[in-house]
């Protein structure tokens, strides 16, 4: 049976899982149920679906929508724990279903919508005919801080506008409203794009038997439209997301990943000679288009907000000389600005020469004397609501404040806020949301919602998505788009004739997709951030260990005395300025005579702990890994995430380590010991091999070799007592981890010629300073040369040379030598070199500097 047939026919559904839905009596416009309660034609089929499937069926989808949006990750973002129980996103199993007549009558009204405002963004931003013909407030455009008058003459007079989501809602009078505009960014369009493939995979039959229109076509369009807007076969086109702490992110990478886009970030990117580039380990590479969901006042700290770096510096220069560059133009958001709503009927017939299709929710601009006024004088009628309020993440547009009677005691406060700000509050009516049904676990029940609906560029006009995101509104002072407790719809657009079958982007035919293991095109950034990534962990693990070897020695009264000489010295270096090696090994030495007390070990451990003064401090180290791994959280598996998040500033595991004695102390160092033990193991194990991986490991091990090469020179430079030397040997092997390496060799106590050769010569030795370096020369064989000659680049040189520094060392001539000259020679250029090693990489793959400086112009 058609749906034709099934609206003819009216036949009622099944009262099975129907049963509880009660149309509200107050005269609320109710989507599914006219005011006799018969369920309304085209909702006709739908209901009767799923009252033919049961309250018990209804209940087992839900749950299966419920687990698919924790899997997805789009509760909160991307990384979301598949496993966690949190409502605070949730998909409601009842769509929101339009008729096709009626989508099409909003279609045209979202087209007209959308022509509009780009006109006006390009008038705004440079004939302000609108401005000199007195239709909009100058007060209006100027205070507002979306304004940016440094892209005046940069923002082009028509296409400023690719991508426009307007939020919409029905009053009880049955006529649509718009209630909130979003022309800076994608406004959540990939939220519903996930939604819509939870839908489809639990309720994929009720779907295809409405003869629902499908996304796949709108996303097709799109992809195309980009590509030809780009210019090129096969561009490089880049979404600008300001990373993953934004509220929006999983929506920006979902999308990039269905549409094959870079998702870079604003340190990703650098310009050249009036063009976008993005810094990757082979170098830069131009992009030919982007599509912002950044804050156009913050993506350029150059030229515009300095505060805020989700942009490249001059990238208003690059739009200058490439006006279609950037989708939403910079500066866009200015037409978000709900002050505008009564002034745009005189707008759209002075730039389209059109009555508008649809009207905006009553809205007054208190910068407006006279509307000012008047709702100071029906304060009661009214909501207060900011001016401009970037609500792109669904659902989340702030509640309004209003005061209801006279007496209300924050009456006071709200009119004094209005005479501040009036420049940036608007009053809008307060709106009475129609209600559609939605599941609850027993059955049906009427809800309020809001409906956004996303149109996109394509050629000379837009194009509307045949679909959307609803959600459930919040009752009393919402005026917006407001979920509190996130709970969305899909929307679905029926139609009368079957639909063509149309593959998902996620689908690709078997002539397209092609197997690929090679290495994927890796940021700078994100190359950058696990090399530290690497290097902190490695640190931690390092001071910890030489902790908790030193706390042992305090503890264990038995031990030698000139073991506590050792820990001395390995905290002492621990705790001295960067670059001051030689001060604290003499620092050390004036005191190698005195004996050393517990108190003086815990002392020194405590400034480690508590102290921020020097880089290898706790709080330093531990900031730094948290906040690298932050940084490349989509890079890591939950359970490595896991493992690292307990390191964060001020978490327990943090405030137990630093809230006790240093003896006290020494279980959560264990602990802190095993998750980075864990961490290198998931590391090890599930992380595939690619650049991402060789930066990680490489900064682990130059982090390491350069902690030994300072322990050996601290140690055995110049040479100790036998006694002292023989408890710096055994404190060394603890550090190292290869004491039972040691034993397993040789049946002596530890010597040094034994020593050296485990830990500085033997390649075999995991732990050992030649091992480290012939792991790095290796990963650095494997990288891309940005510089393309045919000799080495500076830090494989570095590399080289350090590694056959070590290799050339005579275990018999440091042995024999008195003064240890050749050790501390040898350990010098390797402490020396490390460091230049890490910058030069630095130079070579993360830090891609321009040639030319930059100036900005006087804002």
């Amino acid at each position: 049976m058609t749906l034709v047939e099934n609206e003819r026919s009216n036949r009622a559904p099944r009262a099975t899982a129907l049963s509880p839905y009660a149309r509200a009596s107050d005269g609320t416009f109710d989507e599914a149920f006219a005011a006799d309660g018969q369920s309304k034609l085209y909702w006709t089929s739908l209901l009767h679906q799923y009252g033919e499937l049961g309250i018990a069926e209804c209940r087992r989808r839900a749950e299966r929508i419920t687990q698919q949006v924790r899997l997805t990750g789009i509760a909160h973002d991307l990384f979301a724990d598949p496993n966690a129980n949190d409502a605070s996103w949730s998909l409601d199993l009842a769509p929101v279903v339009f008729s096709s007549h009626e989508w099409a009558d909003l279609s045209r009204a979202i087209v007209q919508r959308a022509h509009l405002y780009d006109r006006l963004i390009g008038d705004l931003y440079n004939d302000r005919t609108v401005l000199e013909q007195n239709l909009i407030p100058p007060e209006l455009v100027f205070a507002d801080p979306t304004y940016l008058r440094q892209c005046e003459g940069v923002v082009p007079k028509s296409g400023a506008l690719s991508f426009y989501a307007a939020d919409i809602a029905r009053e009880s009078d049955g006529r649509w409203r718009i209630i909130d505009n979003h022309t800076e960014t994608l406004a959540g369009i990939g939220v519903a794009l996930a939604n819509r493939v939870v839908h489809s995979h639990v309720s994929g039959d009720i779907f295809h038997g409405l003869n629902a229109h499908r996304l796949s076509f709108y996303f097709e369009s799109l992809s195309a439209e980009l590509r030809q807007r780009s210019g090129r076969d096969d561009p490089r086109i880049a979404l600008l997301t300001p990373g993953p702490h934004h509220p929006d992110y999983f929506s920006h990478a979902y999308v990039a990943r269905y549409l094959g886009l870079l998702l870079v970030e604003g340190l990703d990117l650098r310009t050249q000679d009036d063009g976008v580039y993005i810094k990757t380990l082979e170098g830069l590479q131009a992009i030919d288009l982007i599509v912002r969901c950044t804050e156009g006042r913050f993506s350029d700290p150059l030229y515009l907000d300095q505060s805020g770096f989700q942009g490249p510096p001059a990238l208003v220069d690059a739009c200058r000389a490439r006006p279609g560059l950037i989708g939403n133009a910079l500066g866009s958001a200015i037409a978000q600005n709900r002050g505008l709503s009564s002034y745009l009927p005189e707008v759209a017939k002075a730039l389209l020469g059109e009555d508008l299709l649809i009207d905006d929710v009553r809205q007054l601009w208190l910068g407006d004397a006279a509307q000012r006024a008047h709702v100071l004088q029906n304060l009661s009628g009214y909501i207060i609501q900011e001016a401009q309020e970037q609500t792109g993440r669904p659902g989340q547009a702030a509640r309004g404040r209003g005061s209801r009677s006279e007496d209300d005691p924050s009456r006071a406060a709200l009119i004094q806020d209005i005479q501040l700000f009036a420049r940036n509050r608007i009053a809008q009516e307060a709106l009475t949301f129609s209600t559609s049904p939605a599941f609850d676990g027993d059955g049906f029940v009427p809800r309020p919602f809001a409906v956004r609906v996303f149109a996109t560029r394509i050629g000379d006009t837009f194009q509307v998505m045949p679909g959307g995101l609803a959600m459930t509104i919040g009752d009393g002072a919402a005026v917006a788009l407001n979920a509190a407790d996130g709970r969305a719809r899909d929307v679905w657009v029926l139609s009368e004739t079957s639909q063509d079958e149309h593959p998902s982007l996620w689908r690709p035919t078997v002539a397209r997709a092609r197997v690929e293991r090679s290495h994927r095109a890796i940021q700078s950034r994100v190359a950058d951030n696990l090399f530290w990534l690497g290097r902190f962990a490695e640190r931690a693990d390092w001071t910890m260990r030489v902790m908790r070897s030193s706390l042992r020695r305090v503890e264990e009264d038995s031990g030698l005395i000139s073991g506590r000489r050792a820990a001395r010295r390995c905290l002492s270096m621990l705790i001295a300025p960067t670059g001051a090696t030689g001060a604290a090994r003499s620092s050390a030495d004036s005191t190698a005579k005195r004996p050393v007390t517990a108190v003086e070990i815990e002392n020194l451990c405590r400034k480690i702990l508590t102290g921020n003064t020097t880089e290898r401090a706790m709080s330093n180290t531990l900031s730094g890994i948290y906040r690298n791994a932050a940084q490349t959280r989509d890079r890591l598996s939950l359970e490595a995430w896991r493992a690292l998040s307990d390191f964060q500033p001020g978490g327990p595991w943090h405030r137990d380590l630093i809230s006790e004695r240093p003896l006290l102390a020494m279980e959560a160092m264990e602990t802190g010991l095993a998750s980075l033990a864990a961490f290198n193991g998931l590391m090890h194990e599930n992380m595939t091999r690619n650049y991402g991986w060789s930066f990680l490991d490489a900064g682990r091990r130059i982090e390491r070799a350069y902690n030994l090469a300072e322990a050996f020179l601290s140690l055995f430079v110049p040479a100790p007592l036998q006694d002292e030397e023989h408890g710096n040997l055994f404190m060394l092997l603890e550090l190292a981890d290869s004491f039972i390496t040691y034993r397993s060799r040789y049946r002596l106590d530890p010597m040094l010629p034994l020593v050296v050769d485990l830990l500085l010569l033997d390649e075999s030795n995991p732990r050992s300073l030649a091992y480290q370096l012939a792991r790095t020369n290796t990963h650095l064989s494997g990288l891309p040369d940005a510089m393309q000659g045919v000799t080495r680049s500076n830090a494989r040189r570095i590399a080289l040379s350090l590694l056959t520094e070590v290799q050339l060392l005579d275990i018999d001539t440091v042995a024999s030598q008195t003064d240890r000259r050749a050790l501390a020679e040898a350990m010098k250029r390797q402490i020396d070199g490390l460091p230049d090693l890490s910058d030069a990489l630095t130079r070579q793959y993360f830090n891609l500097l321009d040639d030319t400086p930059k100036r900005a112009g006087q804002r």
